[in-house]
């Protein structure tokens, strides 16, 4: 009876690390295209990859538990860029 239980809880944390995992290759990505932004502010390719990154980020970051306080600094992040962007317009 209880097995069913035992199961489900077993299966649910190798999930957690694969959201972590995931977290911290994103995190890895977006250190990098920030860096190419830093050098070049105006690169609109960089400035929509690191969009698409973020919004990612969002994602995969409220899913893990130990990157869930990063979410904020995220959204944070997205207003910068899409300021600017508007600058460059």
């Amino acid at each position: 009876m209880f097995s069913s239980l035992k199961k489900l809880f077993n299966s649910a944390e190798p999930q957690g690390d694969n959201h972590d995992a995931e977290a911290e290759g994103i995190m890895q990505e977006l250190s990098q295209l920030e860096a190419a932004l830093a050098e070049n502010p105006t690169d609109n390719s960089t400035q929509k990859m690191l969009m698409v990154k973020y919004n990612q980020a969002v994602k995969a970051y409220a899913a893990s538990k130990g990157y869930r306080n990063c979410v904020d600094d995220v959204f944070v992040k997205i207003d910068e860029l899409r300021n600017t962007i508007r600058k460059n317009i």
